[in-house]
């Protein structure tokens, strides 16, 4: 029992470190955090997250990596919001905007307030020319702090701000 704890808090603790270094857009240390995972146990769900994570910061070609990743977890596990996402986001880096927007819809379906489906809907929307405005509105009534919601904020204060001192 003291070894599946063991293994668990070491893959999840491990997992984080993936996240964190990647939000530092620190992909290189991400990639030794998750080379530790991997000796430990590469079969791991939280492995395989983090895998997928990081193939998704690097791009390219890692992208569908990423995406089998996801898929994989759709076949063994329930449907989540973050197995929809995940699977999106992989689609829209490949440009497949269309399967990206369906994945989405039905993470909202989930949940509605789900923040950062809202945000992927916004970003898909645009990208398939269609109105974003229902899902920013949805956005800034659940998730106020949200980085979409300040940005969007700040970008049209600075274009109020432009507008004013033009006229």
């Amino acid at each position: 029992m003291a070894d599946v704890y063991f293994k668990f808090f070491n893959a999840g603790r491990h997992s984080l470190n993936v996240q964190i270094y990647l939000k530092m857009h620190r992909s290189d240390y991400a990639e030794k955090q998750l080379k530790i995972m991997q000796q430990i146990d590469e079969d791991h769900t939280l492995t395989q997250l983090a895998n997928a994570w990081l193939n998704l910061a690097v791009g390219g070609s890692k992208i569908q990596e990423a995406y089998l990743i996801f898929q994989d977890f759709s076949e063994k596990y329930q449907m989540t919001g973050l197995i929809l996402n995940g699977k999106a986001v992989c689609c829209m880096h490949m440009g497949n905007f269309d399967e990206a927007e369906s994945l989405l819809l039905e993470a909202l379906n989930k949940d509605a307030k789900d923040a950062e489906t809202l945000a992927n809907l916004i970003v898909c929307s645009l990208h398939l020319g269609k109105p974003s405005s229902r899902y920013l509105s949805q956005l800034k009534l659940s998730h106020p702090d949200h980085m979409l919601v300040k940005r969007t904020s700040a970008a049209e204060e600075s274009f109020d701000r432009a507008v004013q001192a033009t006229a």
